[in-house]
């Protein structure tokens, strides 16, 4: 049996599976008040622990893990499907530790319903997400075919489950 959750997380996942693969924005704010998006491709949507979850997959080496392990939450911002190549392109590429990615980009922040870190304003569907849980991935277990086409530096990745604590559409472009 399912505990009390946020029921309607899944009401546009199909929408968001099919952007996710070409890119969608997970921002977060850390307890110092920085904040940070980057474009990510992989992640999970689903329930586990009774509650909606949002699994994003993020390097060591990139700035919003550094962000991210001093956060309590963090929002996944979508692209209407064809519209921000740019932008993903800039905050895939770009690290928040080098330039502000939100003035390059000319992204607007809004303050998010239910947490702390904010939602780009442009994007279409907002989830926001309270962290519940942090995975490291133990490279001795990951498939050889998988380690040498993705991890050839051995820069694995940190999961962060976030529990959808509230999902919408906004306007965005």
């Amino acid at each position: 049996m399912v505990d009390e959750y946020h029921e309607g997380f899944h009401e546009h996942a199909e929408d968001f599976l099919r952007q996710l693969p070409k890119g969608v924005f997970i921002t977060t704010k850390d307890a110092d008040g920085r904040v940070n998006t980057m474009t990510i491709a992989w992640g999970h949507i689903g329930v586990i622990w009774g509650r909606p979850v949002f699994i994003a997959y993020v390097r060591y080496s990139r700035y919003t893990y550094d962000l991210l392990v001093n956060a309590e939450d963090y929002t996944i911002n979508v692209p209407k499907e064809g519209t921000m190549k740019k932008e993903l392109a800039l905050c895939g590429t770009k690290s928040g530790r080098d330039i502000d990615k939100f003035e390059k980009a000319s992204l607007k922040l809004a303050p998010a319903r239910k947490v702390q870190s904010p939602i780009i304003a442009e994007c279409a569907l907002q989830y926001e997400c309270k962290m519940l849980y942090t995975q490291t991935q133990e490279p001795a277990l990951i498939d050889d075919k998988v380690k040498e086409r993705y991890y050839p530096t051995h820069d694995t990745h940190i999961m962060f489950f976030g529990e959808i604590v509230d999902s919408y559409l906004t306007e965005g472009d």
